[in-house]
């Protein structure tokens, strides 16, 4: 043990005030020797590296076997270390996306690059969700809260001190009865559970996270495409900044076909003025009904679209009893998403009316009827028509030789002869030979052909040969 040097004190000759401090240093240690191979990793290793250091510390002894006591010991810790390494190993993979195996891991490593994986999950994962929608009847609110029931009964004994905070006595009966039988559960039970959720985000944030985790390790080809679209997402913008912003996000909404934005300066800021075609040709002050879009299967599927999408933006849930309009429903997404003190209106497009008058030559083996029928779904506003809503973009001029290129290729039309092409007004010149109609801005081309609405264009069809009928 080396001890603490002691000073002296030194005077010189000549001058008894004079004296100096002198302290004498022990000699420097040797270096104490590195002869372990740090890259070993395995059982092998390990158990030669040792029984070498045995041999050379004992050269005198010449014979080792299995069943000696040394070479027990050195097999033992072999053992022990090669664990280790693997170990240490594994938790070095689960410190990077690439390699981490561990659902928790993959999921906390995307949360560190700004992607929520338990929000952009599918459907398919089964991941709870506790804020109820709007008008939610009992039948619902029961099996949207039956995903609950397996993390209550994994999880509620780590939360007494928020259920006896947040719950009256009356209310953890009625939650012990929903744990015992979810399916039969009354009304009061389901409000007991709701009561729960609402007051312990905690809870709710681990229960989604559970069954992510449960469903990524049934299914790991999911948790594979959540690793590759997490750093893909990074360089998403989300947020509406410039105008050419605003028309994207907007178009990445359900109810949104097609979205046009513009900057304007009103001389004190600058506001953003965004056009959109919506689904099946709504207005924005129209209400979202069955009628107005085609059918109620076409409107819960549109409804439940939209509550997917509000809930993996953090969007508060639409109240769909109130029959809301498709401004009600898209405002609230504008305004989580525009820059803050940002000016923004929401506008419909400016649909422009088409006449049109057309005459064929029907072959002669082909019903007029089938004929007439063919054209007017090949140009009308269902699903592939030309005039079908979305397809035709803001601005986009209308050109004779696409009719003509549409009809012409339906069978039986042998001849076709544009007789008519302009806008629903009598100020603008028929464009039949010059076969090019021009739009700018916000204006979109239509053609409805409904009577009552003469406005929004409508087509006339004459046919020539075939057969009546």
């Amino acid at each position: 043990m080396a001890e603490n040097p002691v000073p002296k004190l030194i005077f010189r000759e000549g001058c008894p005030d004079c004296g100096l401090r002198e302290i004498q240093l022990p000699q420097r240690l040797p270096p104490v020797g590195d002869d372990f191979d740090w890259l070993l990793r395995d059982y092998d290793g390990f158990r030669l590296f040792m029984l070498e250091e045995l041999a050379a510390r004992f050269p005198e002894r010449r014979r080792w076997t299995p069943a000696d006591m040394e070479v027990v010991l050195v097999e033992t810790l072999s053992v022990v270390l090669d664990q280790l390494s693997d170990m240490l190993d594994r938790i070095q993979a689960e410190a990077f996306l690439q390699e981490a195996r561990r659902p928790q891991s993959v999921r906390r490593l995307l949360s560190m690059i700004g992607y929520d994986a338990v929000a952009m999950a599918d459907a398919e994962s089964g991941i709870p969700r506790a804020r109820p929608p709007l008008g939610e009847t009992t039948d619902r609110m029961r099996d949207r809260l039956q995903d609950f029931h397996p993390p209550l009964q994994s999880f509620l004994s780590d939360y007494q001190a928020a259920l006896s905070a947040h719950l009256s006595p009356e209310q953890q009966i009625q939650l012990q009865a929903f744990l015992e039988n979810p399916k039969e559960a009354e009304m009061e039970a389901l409000n007991a559970v709701q009561h729960f959720l609402d007051n312990t985000p905690n809870f709710v944030l681990r229960a989604r996270q559970h069954a992510l985790h449960r469903y990524w390790s049934m299914y790991p080809h999911a948790m594979e495409a959540a690793r590759a679209a997490g750093p893909r997402a990074i360089g998403t913008q989300r947020r509406m900044v410039t105008a050419q912003d605003h028309a994207v996000r907007m178009e990445e909404h359900p109810l949104v076909l097609r979205a046009h934005a513009s900057s304007v300066w009103s001389g004190s800021w600058t506001t953003i003025n965004v056009a959109v075609i919506l689904t099946s040709n709504m207005l924005l002050e129209d209400p979202l009904t069955a009628d107005a879009l085609g059918g109620s299967e076409m409107l819960e599927n549109l409804r439940k679209d939209i509550d997917d999408f509000n809930e993996k933006r953090e969007i508060f849930p639409v109240n769909w009893s109130a029959g809301p309009a498709p401004r009600t429903v898209l405002r609230p997404y504008l305004d989580a998403f525009r820059m803050a003190a940002q000016e923004v209106y929401l506008q419909d497009a400016k649909r422009v009316g088409i006449q049109i008058s057309l005459s064929l030559k029907a072959a002669e083996n082909y019903f007029q009827s089938e004929i007439r029928r063919a054209v007017l779904d090949a140009l009308g506003t269902g699903l592939g028509g030309f005039f079908e809503p979305g397809r035709l973009k803001f601005g986009e001029d209308l050109h004779a030789s696409d009719l003509m290129e549409t009809v012409m290729a339906l069978e039986g039309v042998e001849a076709v002869c544009l007789n008519r092409f302009r806008r629903v007004d009598k100020r603008y010149a028929d464009q039949s030979e010059g076969g090019h109609i021009i739009l700018e801005g916000i204006e979109v081309a239509v053609c409805e052909n409904d009577p009552a609405e003469p406005g929004l264009g409508y087509l006339r069809i004459v046919i020539h040969g075939g057969q009546r009928g």
